[in-house]
């Protein structure tokens, strides 16, 4: 317990990938793993907009 405890310190995605989250379906544990990059990216580009809309 002592490891995943700083390992969610140290990288909390790491741990959770690793057994520090709790059990779920299989079913939304594949979903989240198909659908986290398309996640990323969208984030990104909202981010990248409003840097870019920050401009002067």
């Amino acid at each position: 317990m002592k490891k995943l405890i700083t390992l969610s310190l140290l990288a909390p995605g790491t741990a959770l990938a690793h057994g520090g989250h709790a059990p779920v379906p299989e079913a939304a544990h594949g979903l989240v793993h198909g659908a986290a990059p398309f996640g990323l990216m969208i984030v990104a580009f909202v981010v990248a907009g409003l840097i870019w809309r920050a401009r002067p």
